[in-house]
């Protein structure tokens, strides 16, 4: 979950964004361990991130994310490394989803003019990002999905309801 206040930061991908640019799909049988995935991420993408992700990072993109195949290592490689949102003006929907069942938080927003590397902070409750002094409302998440987030995921929560494990 990301608190209020925490400051992340800002990296940046350009264009209609696909799984395969995500993840290549040669990369998913390297090994089942997301830890090893990640260090396949947007290893295609050109230009290619400008660094890798860390910890406390936010993908930020200009165009359609997420388009293609239903590939949900993309998504719990993204998380691997560290990156825990991932704001898009649009998501392919199964993308989306894959998301927010591993706890990874995805926002439709407008480009907002970010920079890679920017610093700037997202507080689901208040359905807002502060970003260079401004303040950018997007749809307001409902609270069970925030809850999703917040416990790890669609599994964790259940486990927790269910008291398992």
């Amino acid at each position: 979950m990301i608190p209020v206040g925490r400051i992340l930061r800002a990296r940046r991908v350009s264009g209609v964004i696909s799984t395969d640019d995500i993840l290549p799909a040669r990369s998913k049988y390297v090994s089942v361990a997301p830890s090893e995935m990640a260090r396949h991420l947007f290893e295609n993408l050109a230009p290619p991130l400008s660094g890798p992700l860390q910890p406390g990072d936010v993908l930020v993109g200009d165009d359609l994310m997420g388009v293609g195949s239903s590939r949900e290592q993309a998504v719990s490689a993204l998380l691997a490394a560290g990156v825990e949102a991932v704001l898009a003006p649009a998501f392919g929907r199964i993308f989306f989803r894959n998301a927010w069942n591993l706890g990874l938080v995805a926002l439709e927003v407008r480009d907002f003019g970010a920079a890679d590397g920017d610093p700037l902070e997202i507080d689901l409750a208040g359905a807002v990002i502060r970003h260079a002094g401004r303040a950018l409302p997007f749809r307001p998440v409902p609270p069970e999905m925030i809850e999703i987030a917040h416990e790890g995921g669609l599994l964790a929560r259940l486990r927790k309801s269910l008291g398992v494990g």
